[in-house]
């Protein structure tokens, strides 16, 4: 088991976002995370994260609690994320969004890099093949150059795949990366991320309204409603699940 919430909840005064919460993500799975607006999601991604700290529960990664150790603990552990709005550094090129990623796998001080001491040289010069050699994985070698923002969206969302990579982690969060897309660009995206998981050897959770893309994808998906979660398993169990299709699914049962 690499990710599990044990009976997880947070509290807003005396708004319950998210109540007794059990996920369980086994190593190398790809798991999705779905429900109506509103429903808790995102909220679920920041207290893996750290961005919140849960009034209630736990959540393990591995055989460790991350409750508490902030989301610098939690990315140091190998979590890391990808946002539904993009979040690229628009000022920065192609590769230099990959390189910023890799610093944190550097152990170079921050005396050696006013020095431009030798080890500031070689870790520098490391970075930017591997941050070269990613980019070439995943198709952008081409426009290594450009300014993030020059990309098109789809490219764009490629990118910050590829940066949250570079932190080497073991479990990726990605929050409704199909947003935005027309529906080839959705269609390539489950290659992709199926591609990543399988190349990368990473476990994947992720958030997604376009049911195509989860139940193409996903080997086991849980539900959530008003905060709880009200049904877990299989993408054929969802699909079917009279529950889930009331509260959420509806109309797109058939998609």
């Amino acid at each position: 088991m690499l990710l599990e919430l044990q009976k997880t909840g947070i509290r807003f005064g005396g708004l319950r976002a998210v109540q007794d919460l059990d996920l369980r993500v086994e190593r190398g799975q790809l798991y999705g995370l779905i429900g109506p607006n509103g429903a808790g999601k995102t909220t679920v991604f920041n207290l893996i994260t750290g961005i919140y700290t849960p009034t209630e529960g736990d959540i393990r990664l591995g055989d460790r609690s991350i409750v508490g150790i902030g989301p610098v603990g939690v990315a140091t552990a190998g979590v890391a994320r990808t946002f539904q709005n993009i979040r690229l550094f628009g000022g920065l090129s192609v590769l230099e969004n990959v390189q910023v990623a890799m610093f944190r796998h550097q152990s170079g001080t921050l005396f050696e890099s006013v020095l431009r001491a030798p080890r500031f040289h070689r870790e520098e010069t490391e970075s930017v093949a591997a941050a070269h050699e990613l980019l070439k994985t995943f198709g952008l070698a081409e426009v290594a150059t450009l300014g993030a923002e020059e990309l098109p969206y789809g490219l764009r969302r490629r990118l910050e795949i590829a940066r949250a990579l570079a932190t080497r982690p073991q479990l990726l969060l990605l929050d409704e990366p199909a947003a935005g897309m027309n529906p080839s660009e959705a269609h390539d995206l489950m290659h992709l991320i199926r591609w990543v998981r399988d190349t990368f050897h990473v476990t994947i959770l992720l958030i997604e309204h376009h049911m195509p893309v989860v139940m193409g994808i996903c080997e086991r998906i849980s539900v959530l409603d008003h905060g709880a979660q009200i049904a877990v398993g299989t993408p054929r169990e969802i699909r079917d699940n009279p529950v889930v299709i009331e509260a959420y699914l509806g109309a797109e049962v058939g998609a």
